[in-house]
């Protein structure tokens, strides 16, 4: 890949993180709109879930990530093992990204706290 290629993807992976975080933190309801961009309120789940809440939140996240970024080919959502912080849950986005008729790999660590918010680590 050549140096304006990289400059391309770059640019575009920049874009899509940055749409994926304000995507992945808004309320479902809060945008007038379209009440079904965002996530439901995840602040109270965060530490102490059982594993189906871990897959609905998996799946949610799929799903919107689907319908309101289709930069991102093929999104797979997985909770990744907790480590000491038990009030955060990590989880991985994992999709393709086309640049120049050309699909490359995208994989993302997130980090959802206590209060709600996802962030990237």
């Amino acid at each position: 890949m050549d140096r304006s290629n990289q400059t391309q993807a770059e640019t575009l992976v920049r874009s899509i993180c940055s749409h994926l975080l304000r995507l992945l933190n808004t309320r479902q309801g809060s945008v007038p709109q379209d009440p079904l961009f965002g996530v439901p309120d995840l602040a109270n789940v965060a530490g102490g879930l059982a594993s189906g809440v871990t897959a609905d939140i998996e799946e949610e996240f799929r799903r919107v990530i689907s319908q309101y970024e289709p930069r991102m080919k093929n999104p797979r959502v997985s909770a990744q093992a907790r480590g000491s912080e038990v009030l955060t849950l990590a989880f991985s986005l994992e999709g393709m990204v086309e640049v120049n008729h050309q699909l490359i790999p995208l994989q993302l660590s997130t980090r959802l706290d206590g209060s709600g918010k996802l962030s990237f680590l």
